[in-house]
């Protein structure tokens, strides 16, 4: 098969994109305009405790094991909240796939179940917190394993707020599971049939390769909203350690160099749960789109 020459389809987008000056311009130039005019308009201000300056943001990651505030070190937070995500939206992707997969291959179930789950999808998994608190209360990862208190970052991983980042990644992985299984094409199927293929070889030769792009899809989504539930719930009350209740804490202290400083950390981190599901997807999903 030849393949398609995307510049031909797209002339002027894909040529603009792959310019160096263009990659020049979108990596390190629009970042240094930016900061250059944070950096004007905070001295023009001069009210740091409103608008910090660069200088006095960026200075912070040069020693991020530094306490702040006596709430911990922006490491410290970081890692709480990356380590209950991860556990989180781990227990999403291992629950959530499989019961795609049967819900969407079993049609009776999914029209049971489709209704029920349609109603629990909108609700943010942030309006659970209240019920999460008062069932989970502060019960902590080293108590469900019988460590009592560890003097060690397990103390900080609450259930209720894994089970909120489970809650996030949950339904975009369910509801992309369902979709993609439902929308195989009915060719492969019958092709598989008549070269004698059983049950299970349709299952794992066809539709599993065939609903893996939409599946990686609701992956990523999953864990972007995983991330942005977790920020948002330790803002909350309920919390006492993450990179968002550090967010809240120096907001209240008016440290807003601290803030920012939290903000960017949030931003970087998103960005590389963001490209690393990309790389994975163009990893092991290279022949997406090739299809005939």
């Amino acid at each position: 098969m030849n393949k398609i020459n995307k510049n031909k389809i797209f002339p002027f987008g894909y040529a603009l994109a792959e310019k160096r000056w263009f990659k020049f311009l979108t990596y390190f130039i629009i970042p240094l305009l930016f900061i250059i005019s944070w950096s004007i308009f905070a001295n023009y201000i001069g009210k740091p405790y409103i608008i910090p300056t660069p200088k006095g943001t960026f200075s912070l990651f040069l020693s991020p094991c530094e306490n702040l505030l006596s709430q911990g070190s922006l490491w410290s937070n970081s890692l709480v909240s990356l380590l209950r995500v991860l556990i989180g939206f781990s227990l999403a992707i291992i629950i959530a796939i499989p019961a795609g997969l049967i819900i969407g291959g079993l049609v009776p179930l999914r029209k049971i179940l489709e209704p029920f789950i349609e109603f629990l999808r909108p609700i943010s998994p942030i309006a659970w917190l209240p019920f999460v608190i008062v069932i989970f209360k502060l019960t902590t990862v080293s108590e469900i394993f019988g460590l009592g208190y560890s003097n060690t970052i397990f103390d900080q991983l609450q259930i209720g707020m894994i089970f909120i980042v489970f809650l996030g990644g949950f339904y975009p992985i369910l509801i992309n599971t369902l979709d993609s299984v439902m929308g195989v094409k009915e060719n492969y199927i019958r092709l598989a049939v008549i070269q004698g293929a059983n049950k299970k070889q349709i299952l794992t030769k066809v539709v599993l390769p065939s609903a893996l792009p939409r599946i990686f899809t609701g992956v990523r989504e999953g864990i972007g909203m995983s991330w942005r539930v977790i920020i948002a719930a330790e803002m909350l009350p309920g919390s006492n350690a993450g990179i968002g209740y550090l967010l809240v804490y120096a907001a209240d202290m008016s440290a807003m160099n601290i803030v920012l400083a939290s903000i960017i950390i949030i931003g970087v981190i998103g960005t590389i749960f963001n490209y690393g599901m990309v790389f994975i997807s163009h990893k092991f999903l290279f022949w997406q789109g090739k299809e005939v």
